[in-house]
């Protein structure tokens, strides 16, 4: 038996180097889902199944945003409020057409980190936006396929700083799987690449723009997947 005790030794001293004990808080499930973040701790991404998941209702249930491991002013009432209005307004929006006949389509200007709404070859409106900087906005031409009124997006790393977790974003037009154009309440930074690969808008031009862009969301929906008889907007991003 004394014999063994050496060994013993050496693999007690060999644990003890290689022991760490920030890794092993950073992977404790109780301190991370305090925290608000994913429960491992690690890597967690936003994706398309995140995205068909959502019914477009307001969640009432979270009281709290966070944003780049950063806890950010949520202004909830306000969103509430807003998505009821946009709920139980008639529009008359006509779809990927205007009266005229005329393709209404979105330009995204990376470069410029612009958004216009076109009607034809005329600019109808024009704002500021916030493009990719952890996760890159993809250049091509792609249409709207899918659209929500509210919806709630996770993901990113609490280990590299990135993580985010955001209920109720407001205005959601899905034009390139889960990237989307949509509403963002958690900063005022518009004009500079900030996001995890989504397009953010202000919250009022982001309104605008999905009452304006197909596929048309009746009063009473908030959820709504475009199809022939109701197709997406042309979206154009270089």
């Amino acid at each position: 038996m004394l014999r063994l005790l050496p060994l013993v030794f050496a693999l007690l001293l060999v644990s003890f180097m290689f022991y760490n004990p920030a890794k092993v808080a950073l992977n404790n499930p109780a301190r991370n889902a305090s925290m608000g973040g994913p429960p491992d701790g690690q890597q967690s991404d936003y994706k398309l199944e995140d995205v068909l998941a959502a019914t477009g209702n307001f969640d009432p249930n979270p009281t709290e945003a966070v944003f780049n491991n950063q806890k950010v002013a949520y202004p909830k009432q306000q969103l509430a409020q807003v998505l009821q209005n946009q709920t139980n307004q008639e529009t008359a929006v006509l779809g990927t057409t205007n009266a005229a006949g005329e393709e209404k389509w979105i330009e995204v200007d990376l470069d410029k980190q612009m958004a216009t709404a076109w009607e034809g070859n005329k600019n109808v409106h024009q704002h500021l936006i916030s493009s990719g900087l952890w996760n890159s906005t993809r250049r091509g031409t792609f249409f709207i396929w899918y659209k929500t009124r509210s919806q709630s997006m996770k993901g990113g790393s609490q280990e590299l700083g990135t993580y985010y977790n955001l209920p109720n974003v407001p205005n959601n037009m899905f034009f390139d799987g889960e990237r989307a154009l949509h509403g963002a309440y958690w900063h005022n930074n518009f004009g500079h690449v900030i996001s995890h690969g989504c397009v953010n808008e202000p919250l009022g031009d982001a309104a605008w723009m999905f009452d304006w862009a197909g596929p048309v969301v009746p009063p009473g929906t908030n959820a709504l997947r475009a199809d022939a008889s109701n197709p997406g907007t042309r979206v154009w991003v270089h």
